[in-house]
């Protein structure tokens, strides 16, 4: 079972120097004919949503985490769900972040 990070928390990503602020998380993400799965879709910390421009990773893309946001029962109760859906749908593909970069 994957342990995601509550929403709002704040996060550097591997390589990465730009903080970003998570605010969404198991994604369906589709990319031409494919779709892929993410855990966390992201904006920039503190500037925010900059258009529509959302950053997408996965659990193993986060270096550190800077800030935990709102870890209450509401939350335990969507990481279930997420997990329940991973459970249920072990074949979603995922994509890394250089795979997904190649697609551009």
């Amino acid at each position: 079972m994957a342990n995601f990070v509550p929403l709002g928390s704040i996060v550097l990503l591997d390589g990465g120097t730009q903080k970003l602020m998570v605010v969404a998380r198991g994604l369906n993400v589709k990319r031409g004919e494919k779709t892929f799965f993410f855990d966390y879709g992201g904006v920039p910390y503190p500037q925010g949503l900059i258009g529509d421009q959302i950053a997408y990773f996965n659990h193993e893309n986060i270096r550190s985490l800077v800030y935990i946001g709102c870890n209450d029962s509401d939350n335990q109760t969507m990481v279930d769900v997420l997990n329940e859906y991973l459970t249920k749908h072990p074949d979603v593909e995922r994509c890394t972040l250089e795979e997904w970069n190649a697609l551009e």
